[in-house]
């Protein structure tokens, strides 16, 4: 592969070396250009002259490009994808890709044949057979082999979803370890990527006793604290782990700072005001965004402000003394960003592209797409060529989860954390109105964020999804039986992963609209629609999305009380035009010569 200062050519030196490839078909050479002509019109639509085809730009610019945004099919961006990456490796722009045949090693070729018949472990394969090709036993792999492995299918891949695969194979390498007898008892991990720290755990300071008593004390209820102790509510589950994170992030810090790990003997240490500030300051020029106007100075983000929630977490659990803890909350505030009073700039772009209303009929009408493609997976089909495509009952499955999750969250913007732990009979209930009569869906959720209640009902065609999904898929899928409205595949006692459920709904968005949108963003997308139709409406955003003030609401009706103010306005400056357009003053004529001629001098 080219070193990182290699001088990469354009798009238009390559489009023109590829006309004298003589060893390829004609037709074959004009793809390739029809493919990086491509790769330019997802960059801006600039000229091939002016790209550069480094892959750390073009890769991650054509793998998320949407074939809806584009103008083409799917499966005609998928081969543009695997053209571009053909022309670069024999660029020597990527390493040439290693082409793995059956396992060699009878220790690994055992192993291989042990795997249950009903996994599909891909990944796995692949690593394994890496392995066996660089002379590894199976006793002998590490999370460094595993490092190797995922730097090896970067050099030659440069996908996005490199670092996502590779750790797909070691959760199934982790999974058999108590599965296959003989199995290696290694622990895979997969490392943090270049660039990112890598922070001691807690285990490995002396105050590390200390910090699980703090952990104790986030979840700890009023009714256990003492007459003179603050009594917060108990924490949840994610607040505690981001409190545990930012804590290691804190105590990394002092060690970049010159302290050491044995000299951390008691999380006072990190409230000293000398400290603190030095850390948080470390901190600030690691994860602030540069100011605008000051070269020097960092702005601070969530990351800091995250920091500083924990150092005063901390002091309330110390008990630091008033003065010094006044003192302290000073100087936190300054690591905490601006209250926002209207929403983002990125998250305003985005329902500005859902104003579209082609966008948006995309949107509306994709949880009835996603049901028709699973009814095909499941049944099977024969295609316009005569290629027989067999059923296919867990992708089918998991397919109309994705058209019911989407259903549910245009009604009611749940957040990703609900949304998975949607359970029959308790947040999700159905109900038949006599023997046929319609079925109604009843979502009735205690929100995990602020303990609030949100609920709606769905029927006619929202409910039939629901009903479709529960009666004909859920039960193909695995552990049909359990409670979840989303089980996990791995087992029945645990719901959806929301990690890759959300994943999984925001790339189904992208692919079929265009529109990179998160499962946190239905809740702008429901919010700007309640006020479109009402501009005042603060109450009706303020009810559906479960928040205890209208603060947030406030943010929306900003903005689009805002634009309903310059329509009305324009509105009002073209009717009034049209109005006084028979005594309007024709362009240069005098004022006082077109008074006198209609009698106003």
């Amino acid at each position: 592969m080219k070193s990182p200062h290699h001088s990469f050519p354009t798009a238009a030196e390559a489009q023109r070396e590829i006309m004298t490839w003589d060893d390829l078909p004609l037709m074959r050479r004009r793809t390739l250009v029809s493919s990086l002509n491509l790769l330019c019109r997802t960059d801006g639509k600039r000229s091939p002259a002016t790209v550069l085809l480094d892959p750390a730009v073009c890769l991650p610019a054509i793998d998320t490009a949407s074939a809806v945004d584009l103008g083409i099919a799917p499966k005609t961006l998928q081969n543009h994808r695997a053209n571009l990456r053909y022309v670069m490796r024999r660029r020597g722009l990527l390493a040439p890709v290693r082409r793995y045949g059956p396992t060699s090693d009878p220790a690994w070729a055992v192993l291989e044949k042990a795997l249950p018949k009903r996994f599909h472990p891909h990944r796995l394969h692949a690593f394994m057979r890496d392995c066996d090709k660089n002379g590894l036993q199976p006793g002998e792999v590490t999370s460094a082999t595993l490092d190797d492995y995922a730097r090896r299918l970067a050099a030659s891949q440069g996908s996005k979803n490199v670092r996502a695969n590779v750790r797909e194979a070691a959760r199934q390498w982790n999974k058999m370890r108590g599965l296959i007898p003989g199995w290696p008892d290694t622990e895979l991990v997969l490392g943090p990527p270049e660039g990112r720290i890598q922070t001691p755990p807690l285990s490995a300071y002396p105050l590390h006793r200390e910090a699980e008593d703090y952990s104790a004390w986030l979840v700890r209820s009023p009714e256990d604290a003492d007459e003179d102790d603050e009594a917060p509510d108990p924490a949840s589950p994610e607040t505690v782990a981001t409190r545990r994170k930012g804590l290691r992030l804190l105590l990394w810090a002092m060690l970049q700072t010159g302290s050491t790990p044995d000299e951390l003997t008691d999380l006072g240490v990190l409230l000293q005001f000398d400290t603190a500030k030095r850390i948080m300051r470390l901190h600030r020029d690691r994860l602030g965004t540069p100011h605008p106007n000051k070269a020097n100075e960092r702005l601070p983000t969530h990351g800091t402000a995250m920091l500083a929630a924990t150092l005063q977490s901390l002091a309330i659990f110390r008990k630091l003394p008033g003065e010094a803890n006044a003192r302290l909350r000073r100087m936190l505030k300054v690591y905490r960003p601006k209250r926002q009073c209207e929403i983002g700039d990125d998250l305003s772009a985005l329902l500005d592209r859902l104003e579209d209303p082609e966008t948006e009929a995309r949107l509306l009408h994709l949880p009835a797409l996603l049901l028709h493609k699973a009814r095909r997976l499941r049944d099977g089909w024969t295609s316009k060529a005569g290629v027989n495509h067999p059923p296919k009952p867990q992708e089918a499955c998991w397919m109309a989860a994705l058209a019911a999750a989407l259903e549910i969250l245009l009604h009611l913007p749940l957040r990703v954390h609900d949304l998975t732990r949607l359970r029959l009979g308790e947040e999700l209930s159905m109900r038949q109105a006599g023997e046929r009569g319609p079925v109604e869906a009843r979502l009735s959720v205690t929100a995990n964020k602020n303990g609030r209640l949100v609920e709606t009902w769905l029927r006619g065609e929202p409910a039939a999804v629901l009903v479709e999904y529960l009666r004909d898929f859920r039960p193909l899928g695995p552990h049909p039986t359990t409670a979840w409205v989303f089980p996990n595949r791995d087992g029945a006692a645990l719901p959806r992963n929301k990690g890759g459920f959300s994943e999984r709904i925001a790339r189904a968005i992208h692919a079929h609209t265009g529109v990179r949108m998160t499962v946190h963003d239905f809740r702008a997308f429901a919010a700007a629609r309640i006020l479109q139709d009402n501009p005042h409406a603060v109450e009706d955003v303020r009810a559906l999305l479960g928040h205890g003030g209208f603060e947030i609401a406030l943010r929306y009706y900003r903005r689009t009380n805002r634009q309903g103010t310059a329509r009305r306005v324009s509105e009002g400056i073209g009717t009034r035009r049209r109005r006084s357009a028979a005594t309007a003053i024709p362009p240069g004529l005098p004022l006082d010569l077109a008074r006198r001629r209609r009698g106003m001098a």
